[in-house]
């Protein structure tokens, strides 16, 4: 596939262009609709090109508008393309929705999330209509933006969406706690700070790659009777595993609600 348009270019778009572009794909062949001024400076800068009207050269659209707005965008397509292949970043609304609208289109849903901004992105594929072969082509064009998961059915993409692609969101929250302290301990260097935490997650994920075992992982800094130890008793008093918990569920939750909305 050699021209893929994005039919919104809000954040995850812009993190997907930019994941793109950082892996070799050309600007030439990546185009957006996007009625928003901000986006549209964004994009620009981006190198890629806002697409006036529909060109038959299109070759995949990956729908990337928030779920208000979804049928709406979708029907627009249907429209102004003869049986495209749609992929839809959409969260909550299942293929279904979209099928029963028109069963002739290729459709599947993929969800990333931000870090594909920078090749290390997860995506979840779920493919509902795709010839196989196309499948492939959408499948290697994610790979570009790092790992990629193929699921057998539309409600694992609600699962994936509260957990992965809301994920960077959760750690972020976290390190807030750590940001907190460290700028006291840095005198208020956020240069200094951040280049601390960045190196903590990077570890934290080199670790995770060699090793895998968490509970070994955990032991290995915890030693009896120590700080860390201390700490984690703390965290685990105040039931920190129980309320991360619900929070995924929360989000969970969140996007099985908005497919009933559609």
């Amino acid at each position: 596939m050699k021209n893929i348009l994005f039919f919104g270019g809000g954040n995850i778009a812009q993190a997907l262009i930019s994941g793109l572009l950082l892996n070799g794909m050309s600007n030439k062949n990546i185009f957006f609709v996007d009625r928003n001024p901000l986006n549209q400076k964004k994009l620009n800068n981006l190198k890629v090109k806002s697409l006036k009207k529909s060109n038959s050269d299109i070759d995949i659209v990956i729908l990337s508008v928030k779920p208000k707005d979804a049928i709406q965008a979708y029907k627009e397509i249907l429209n102004n393309y003869k049986n495209p292949k749609i992929v839809s970043l959409v969260a909550g609304i299942k293929s279904s929705t979209y099928i029963k609208l028109d069963n002739k289109s290729e459709f599947m849903r993929a969800m990333p999330n931000t870090a594909s901004k920078y090749g290390q992105g997860i995506t979840a594929l779920y493919n509902s209509s795709f010839k196989k072969s196309n499948f492939k082509k959408v499948s290697s064009i994610f790979s570009k933006l790092g790992t990629v998961i193929e699921v057998d059915n539309d409600s694992k993409i609600d699962t994936f969406t509260g957990v992965i692609g809301s994920g960077p969101a959760y750690f972020f929250q976290t390190l807030k706690s750590f940001e907190k302290k460290l700028m006291r301990l840095c005198n208020q260097d956020e240069k200094i700070v951040r280049e601390i935490i960045a190196n903590l997650m990077k570890g934290v994920g080199s670790s995770i790659e060699k090793d895998g075992d968490l509970d070994n992982l955990i032991k290995a800094v915890a030693s009896k009777k120590g700080t860390t130890e201390a700490g984690l008793k703390s965290l685990k008093s105040n039931n920190l595993n129980q309320i991360f918990e619900k929070g995924l569920n929360a989000a969970i939750k969140r996007s099985k609600e908005i497919s009933n909305e559609f």
